[in-house]
């Protein structure tokens, strides 16, 4: 009975010690991303034994890295009990903290939540030296607005953003918001890409009911105002028809030759005329009456005719006018001779 307690007793002693041989290390994570503030002991070491994970200390700001190096880590391991296989002084673990990205769309958004006198009408927030900032993915309120400040008038707005989760740097948990609200208007944008020097027509603009992008100059509202006009430089399509976009294709040049027509109800007159400045489609210009040495103001209908409407008032053309007007003329044609 003693021989076979002893026996029992090495044999369990065998046990336990093949269980301490064959117990399985941990090992170093070279990289992890963890979630909360918080870096903890199996951040940086896989295979723990149950019950020796613990908290180690505070994480790297959302987005941010801190690396952990050898010296470091062999002090960790030593102080907590960690078999940690490869040990050396050269490992390096790296720990990131996860992070989502408050960019210019959720800042717009949250400025028209703090401003209900907008309205549910459409509008654009430009954001003016705007950074995107990084904040815990689980978070549900991770910035603050104050101080919401708008200028109706001019569309700007100025607000003071807070973080909802101080990191202790003061730099970092609050800045400056600024920008201009826009609000929806009716107006005309460009239906598709145009080349500078293209001639715009109807089909080339469309009716935006509600655009509420930046306009920086005057913008036009109806397609008869610039029809016939000429881009100065490339456009794209859904863009605003802006004044400074375009210019008045000229059709007819001073000094060239028109018809001058009139009309009312049972008249219409027509006398050979002589344009006194260029003009485009639409476009009222001043023009000589050759036969009758009148001036008188008329709309460009094409390249060479100018239509004079009821109650436009002729006055005399002096001399010097004339002269102006045949010098060029003289020399370009002897046909011409007949104006003098």
């Amino acid at each position: 009975m003693r021989r076979r307690g002893v026996i029992a007793g090495i044999f369990a002693a065998g046990l336990i010690a093949t269980s301490v041989v064959h117990s399985q290390a941990a090992t170093l994570r070279n990289a992890s991303v963890i979630t909360s503030g918080t870096v903890r002991l199996s951040d940086l070491f896989a295979d723990l034994e149950p019950g020796q994970d613990r908290p180690l200390g505070p994480g790297p700001a959302p987005g941010a890295s801190i690396q952990v190096g050898g010296a470091q880590l062999l002090a960790i391991a030593d102080e907590y009990g960690v078999d940690w296989l490869d040990q050396s002084p050269n490992a390096m673990a790296t720990i990131t903290r996860a992070s989502r990205v408050l960019d210019q769309a959720y800042f717009a958004d949250l400025v028209r939540q703090n401003l209900p006198e907008l309205g549910n009408g459409p509008v654009s927030i430009d954001l003016r030296d705007f950074h995107p900032m990084m904040v815990a993915p689980d978070d549900p309120k991770p910035v603050v607005l104050s101080d919401v400040k708008w200028d109706q008038r001019s569309g700007w707005f100025s607000a003071t953003v807070y973080r909802g989760q101080p990191s202790g740097d003061i730099t970092q948990d609050s800045f400056m918001l600024t920008g201009v609200i826009h609000a929806a208007r009716r107006l005309l944008v460009y239906a598709h890409a145009l080349p500078a020097g293209s001639v715009i027509s109807a089909s080339d603009v469309q009716i935006d009911e509600s655009y509420a992008g930046h306009i920086p100059s005057r913008a036009f509202t109806e397609e008869a105002d610039i029809d016939g006009m000429t881009v100065t430089h490339g456009v794209v399509a859904g863009s605003p028809v802006l004044d400074q976009d375009l210019h008045r294709t000229v059709l007819m040049h001073k000094g060239d030759p028109a018809m001058i027509t009139f009309a009312a109800p049972g008249v219409h007159l027509t006398a050979t005329g002589r344009a006194l400045e260029d003009g485009g489609a639409g476009q009222y210009i001043r023009i000589l009456n050759v036969s009758s040495s009148m001036i008188v103001t008329g709309r460009v209908v094409n390249a060479s005719e100018i239509e004079v409407e009821a109650g436009s008032n002729p006055v005399p053309s002096d001399g010097n006018t004339l002269r102006r007007l045949t010098a060029p003329a003289r020399n370009a044609s002897r046909a011409d001779l007949s104006l003098r």
